[in-house]
């Protein structure tokens, strides 16, 4: 009996220890007493992070983004000097480009025009990121350019289509980067004759020098063959054979090196008798220029065409190939995907009138005709200002909000640049 009784005493023991166990678990539960002596850290429920993929936009996506001056501006090489005098100028050079007043730079036709200029004025370059900038300068050192692009892509870094950087690299009196960190090429008639183990050196060497620069286009090679008294040591050769071998040597590594190499130019101006920068001149195109393009089109490396403002007797011998849809066409109807570069709209060849050969036409007219044949990057020299690269964009913005056949044309080119754009970056991947 002495033992039941101990072990109900015992049970009654276990469920008072209980008991007081569970009110204090109550206490603590509720009224938390213990936490000032105990670093307690409640941690909040953890969800789980979503992580997001970057985002693919099409090209009407991009397109649909865009402002009519947004699209222009696509279309449009800047053309950016950089020389000795501006190389200590810092950011502040890159700012009188691109934020630059208009003051003591407009045209006459600007200033009759009020209104206009005022919108004009408004107009910033450093917000309408253009397709492409073409540098210009003599004697720059590598280092003294490289930063220059840098300053010049920092302005551009949040924009959805930053520039590409394209440069005039034929050799001898035409390459623009030649200072020190550059390696000198010869004219292009002298590189078509070095031997094929010290050419490829020098184009090798070259090509990595420009990238390392950060140039993405190279206006070259020159595909037009003869033995010319205006274009000189820049023709390569008489023979059609040795431009084709020699062109194609030079693009081969320059696309090597992810740089896009621009022939010109296009139709072949080999026997032109007149300086194009002052004088408008016509030409026969000859079936062998049509088979040397399409010969170096048709190979597997990546090239663009230059268009030249040399007129074409078999079509129209008084308008430009550059303003003419028939002569620009004939290469886009074949190679419909080939994106068109014109030749420097300043030109005087480019302004050549017809109708009246003692009134030149106005560089914005000459912009507009340009996109009408069906150019998709409009060059400008470095004579061409900042206020007239407004007054371009401006105009050309003007014409798209108001004619339906202009607006199509634009959009399929600044399509077309996207797709070149977003190229690029797949290829440097």
């Amino acid at each position: 009996m002495n033992q039941i009784n101990n072990l109900k005493f015992r049970q009654y023991i276990f469920f008072g220890l209980l008991l007081i166990l569970l009110f204090m678990s109550g206490v603590n539960y509720f009224k938390r007493p213990f936490e000032k002596y105990f670093d307690v850290v409640e941690n909040p429920p953890q969800t789980a992070e979503v992580l997001k993929e970057p985002v693919a936009l099409s090209k009407n996506e991009i397109l649909d983004k865009l402002s009519t001056q947004e699209k222009i501006a696509q279309m449009i090489a800047y053309p950016l000097v950089i020389d000795e005098e501006q190389e200590s100028k810092g950011i502040e050079f890159i700012r009188e480009f691109f934020l630059s007043s208009p003051e003591n730079e407009s045209s006459e036709s600007a200033k009759n025009k009020i209104l206009e200029i005022a919108e004009i004025e408004n107009l910033r370059l450093d917000k309408l990121s253009p397709g492409f900038i073409t540098i210009f300068g003599s004697e720059i050192a590598s280092e003294s350019a490289k930063q220059k692009i840098i300053e010049v892509k920092n302005l551009y870094e949040n924009n959805l289509l930053s520039p590409r950087f394209a440069v005039d690299h034929e050799g001898g009196s035409v390459q623009r980067l030649n200072g020190e960190g550059y390696t000198q090429l010869p004219s292009w008639k002298d590189l078509c004759e070095l031997d094929e183990i010290e050419r490829d050196d020098l184009l090798r060497r070259s090509a990595g020098e420009l990238k390392n620069t950060g140039i993405d286009i190279v206006l070259a090679p020159v595909l037009d063959v003869g033995n010319n008294n205006i274009l000189k040591d820049r023709i390569c050769s008489d023979s059609y054979a040795i431009v084709a071998d020699r062109s194609m040597n030079y693009i081969s590594i320059f696309d090597s090196y992810g740089i896009l190499p621009v022939i010109k130019h296009f139709p072949g101006i080999g026997t032109i008798k007149k300086d194009l920068h002052n004088n408008f001149d016509f030409i026969d195109v000859l079936v062998n220029d049509v088979k040397l393009y399409k010969y170096i089109i048709e190979q597997p490396n990546r090239v663009s065409v230059m268009v030249s403002h040399v007129g074409i007797v078999n079509q129209n011998s008084q308008i430009p190939c550059s303003l003419s849809k028939d002569c620009v066409n004939e290469l886009k109807n074949a190679y419909p995907n080939l994106l068109v570069f014109s030749d420097a709209l300043e030109m005087k060849a480019a302004s050549f009138n017809m109708e009246n050969i003692s009134e030149p036409k106005s560089l914005i007219q000459v912009s507009k005709e340009a996109i009408i044949a069906g150019d998709e990057v409009l060059i400008y020299g470095q004579s061409v200002n900042s206020y007239d690269m407004k007054e371009i964009i401006f105009n050309l913005a003007k014409e798209y909000d108001t004619n339906q056949e202009f607006k199509n044309l634009v959009d399929k080119a600044v399509e077309k640049i996207i797709d070149y754009k977003y190229k690029v970056n797949e290829y440097e991947d």
